[in-house]
Order: structure tokens, then C-alpha cells, then sequence
């Protein structure tokens, strides 16, 4: 199986070298400032959410760089000529479309309130597309560190989808739900979110990127159902008073 991703980092005096170094910068901040200001801080709040999440995606693209997934994403082409011209291709790549779209804009908002909270339409997008970006590159580093150990590119895929199925399961329940995102959930719905919706997602999206190894595509499919998720459920604004 020839990898899909650059080999794991190593120090060469490049611009991504520096963006790394910033990136952790980055996240020493968002982690003092976290620490600090939670302490007057009680109950749900939409500051202290979006710096939480502003550590997770920083933490995203940190371990894409690590793992050699953003490199790769940016100097790999989308697709090449050979897919493009492939019927089978394009028969895969619009049923991971529709995969998308039926558990995230038909089915997911089904199982999801609001509360009444104000959409605020920039904050909300500018959300939703670092979440993408942050979560995208975390569940393809799952791959990328995988196919280091494991050369059965179908291997690869059962073992990423059992560790990214894993992650998000506990990460959701345990703190993404409870500290970041805002109250939405309809309990009686969140198993049919995660059979119907969030699983045929990893099933369908892994295995389109183990027929085509296009990355790009797969990072794009999350952020288009990261990003819906956050305006259907309202995500609050940096200053938002109530969750």
C-alpha cells in the first residue's frame, strides 16, 4: 500500500516548521487564558466554549502536522486527472455527498433544539469551518499515524474507524457536549445520530478515502457537516450572555 500521507515530522527549517512553533504558541495561550479564566466562571459559558474549542482545533492541526497530514492536504491535488475521468469515481465521491447531507441536514437537525438562541450568521460559520478543519485533521492523523504501522489499506481503515468511533464517542459525551457545544441534544434521538448518522459517515468516508486516497475530499465532507451542525444547533457567539 503506498501511504497516503508524508512521513512524520522532522525539523527541516520550513515555513511549516515555524507554523508549528506558532501553533503551540498558540495553544499555551488558549490554555493559560482557559485556566484563568474559568475560575469566576460557573456553569455554561459561550467564552470559555469557544476557547475550549479554539484548543481542540489548534490541537487538530498540531497533530496533522505531526503526523504529516497537512502537508500532504496541501500539496497533494484534490483529485487527479485519472479519478476525474472515472464514472466510479463520481458515483462514490455523490454518495459520501449524500451520506453527508442525510445525516446532517436531514437527520441530525431532526434531534436538535435550539433554545431560542440568536443566530448569529459570521461567528457561527467561522465556528462550524474550524471545527471541520480541527476534527477533520485529527480523524485523518488517526489514519496517517495507522498506515505507518499497517500496510492492508483495508486494515488501516477498520483500525482508524475503531479508534476515530472510540474518540468521538467518549470526546462527545464526556466534555465536547457537556463544555463546548450548547445544550441540543433530544436524548431520545441521539442513538438514532449516531447509527443512522455519525457512523455511516466514518463508514462511508473512510472507506472513499481507502479506494481514493483523496484526503482533501474527505476533510471537505466533514467540514460541510461540521459546519451545518453548528448553525442548526445555534452555536452562541464569543459574547453571547446565555447558552
Amino acid at each position: 500500500m503506498h501511504p497516503i500521507f508524508s512521513p512524520f515530522w522532522a525539523f527541516t527549517n520550513s515555513a511549516m516548521d515555524y507554523l508549528l512553533f506558532a501553533l503551540i504558541g498558540l495553544l499555551l495561550f488558549l490554555s493559560i487564558t482557559l485556566q484563568s479564566q474559568k475560575r469566576t466562571i460557573t456553569g455554561y459559558s459561550p467564552r470559555l466554549a469557544w476557547i475550549r474549542g479554539g484548543i481542540y482545533f489548534t490541537s487538530g492541526f498540531i497533530l496533522s502536522i505531526l503526523t504529516g497530514v497537512l502537508p500532504a492536504l496541501i500539496s497533494k491535488p484534490i483529485a487527479i486527472s485519472e479519478q476525474v475521468a472515472n464514472l466510479y469515481w463520481w458515483f462514490f465521491t455523490f454518495l459520501c455527498v449524500g451520506i453527508i447531507y442525510f445525516a446532517y441536514f436531514y437527520l441530525w437537525p431532526r434531534g436538535t433544539l435550539t433554545h431560542g438562541r440568536e443566530l448569529h450568521l459570521p461567528q457561527v460559520l467561522f465556528f462550524g469551518l474550524f471545527w471541520g478543519l480541527g476534527e477533520g485533521q485529527i480523524l485523518l492523523s488517526a489514519w496517517a499515524v495507522t498506515e505507518k504501522f499497517i500496510s492492508n489499506i483495508w486494515l488501516t481503515a477498520l483500525v482508524t474507524f475503531l479508534i476515530v468511533g472510540t474518540f468521538k464517542g467518549l470526546w462527545q459525551s464526556l466534555y465536547w457536549d457537556i463544555h463546548v457545544a450548547p445544550e441540543h441534544n433530544i436524548p431520545e434521538w441521539n442513538l438514532k445520530k449516531v447509527l443512522f448518522g455519525h457512523i455511516p459517515n466514518l463508514i462511508f468516508t473512510l472507506s472513499y478515502l481507502a479506494v481514493f486516497g483523496n484526503a482533501l475530499i474527505f476533510l471537505l465532507l466533514q467540514i460541510t457537516g461540521l459546519m451545518y451542525m453548528t448553525y442548526r444547533m445555534r452555536f452562541p457567539a464569543w459574547t453571547d450572555d446565555r447558552p
